[in-house]
C-alpha cells in the first residue's frame, strides 16, 4: 500500500493533484456532500468542486472553506432535476475524477442525471449510495459508460441492484462483487467487514483494516471522497479503490485508538486521514 502513494515533486501547485468533482447532496442531506469533498483534500486533491443544488449553496459554502461550491439549478426542489444535466456536464468537461451520488436522493429525474454522467463522462468516477441506487432502477446505464467506474455498494445496494435477498448477498459476497464486476465490467468495492475489491479482469482484495465502530453515519461518504482523490491524483481504478479502503480503514483504527469504538463518528475517521497517511509512509 506504501507504494501506491502517490509521489510529490517540489516543483508542484494544486492542480498537479487532481481536480476532483464531487456531486452529491439534497436538501436535508448536507452532510454526504461535506464529509465526501473535505475527504478527497484530506486525502490529497489539489482542487475540489462541490457541486450541489443551488437551494443548498449558503449551507455548503458555510460548511467548506476549501472546497469550491458549484450551485446547480433545482427549481428550487432541494434536489437536482432534468434542468440540471447541461451545467452538470459542462462543469465535469476538464476535471480529473468525480464521485457522484452520496446524499442525492432517488427519483426519475435524477436516475435521467446518473445516466447522462454516466454516458457523458470521459474521466473515472466512483458511485456511492444513491447513485447506485439510481442505478438499480436501470442497470443497463452502465452499458453505456466511455471511462472506468468504481461501484462502493453496501449488501443492501447489491440486493437492490440484483434484485436478490439481502442474507444471499451477505452468505455469498465474493461471489456476487465479482458477478457485478464481470456483468457490467465495473470495478466493486463491497462495503463491510473485510471489504472486497474486484475487478471485471478477475482481480480480487480482501481488506483488512478497521473495525466495527466505522459503523457509523457518513462513513461510507468519507471512502468515496478517498476514492476519488486517488483517482484524480492519477492511481488506477483498481489501485485507488484498494488503496482507498485501506487507507478509510486504517483512518477508522487511528479514530478508534482516540476515541473508542463506541463514539467514533465520520467526522472522526475524516480527520484521521492525514495521520493514517503518515502512519502509511513511516
Amino acid at each position: 500500500m506504501k507504494n501506491l502513494l502517490p509521489k510529490r515533486s517540489e516543483n508542484t501547485h494544486k492542480g498537479s493533484y487532481g481536480r476532483v468533482v464531487i456531486i452529491a447532496g439534497s436538501r436535508g442531506m448536507t452532510g454526504a456532500p461535506y464529509l465526501a469533498s473535505k475527504s478527497a483534500l484530506r486525502a490529497g486533491t489539489g482542487l475540489v468542486y462541490c457541486l450541489i443544488p443551488e437551494i443548498l449553496e449558503y449551507i455548503m459554502s458555510i460548511k467548506l472553506t476549501e472546497v469550491i461550491i458549484k450551485p446547480i439549478f433545482d427549481r428550487s426542489t432541494g434536489h437536482f432535476v432534468k434542468e440540471s444535466i447541461d451545467s452538470i456536464l459542462d462543469e465535469i468537461e476538464n476535471v480529473d475524477a468525480i464521485a457522484l451520488g452520496p446524499g442525492m436522493g432517488v427519483g426519475g429525474e435524477r436516475v435521467e442525471l446518473v445516466s447522462k454522467i454516466i454516458e457523458k463522462s470521459n474521466v473515472p468516477m466512483v458511485i456511492d449510495a444513491d447513485g447506485i441506487n439510481c442505478i438499480s432502477k436501470y442497470p443497463e446505464m452502465l452499458n453505456h459508460k466511455k471511462s472506468p467506474v468504481i461501484l462502493t455498494p453496501h449488501s443492501g445496494e447489491i440486493a437492490r441492484l440484483l434484485k436478490k435477498d439481502i442474507k444471499e448477498i451477505e452468505s455469498n459476497r465474493k461471489y456476487y462483487s465479482q458477478y457485478i464486476s464481470e456483468k457490467y465490467d465495473v470495478f466493486v468495492v463491497l462495503k463491510g467487514h473485510n471489504t472486497i475489491v474486484t475487478s471485471s479482469q478477475g482481480e480480487l482484495y480482501i481488506n483488512n483494516t478497521g473495525n466495527p465502530g466505522m459503523a457509523t453515519a457518513g462513513s461510507g461518504d468519507v471512502l468515496t471522497g478517498i476514492i476519488a482523490s486517488l483517482l484524480g491524483q492519477n492511481l488506477s481504478p483498481f489501485d485507488a479503490a484498494k488503496l482507498g479502503v485501506y487507507l478509510h480503514g486504517l483512518s477508522g483504527d487511528i479514530a478508534k485508538d482516540q476515541r473508542g469504538e463506541f463514539g467514533i463518528i465520520a467526522t472522526d475517521i475524516l480527520e484521521a486521514i492525514p495521520y493514517a497517511i503518515l502512519k502509511m509512509k513511516s
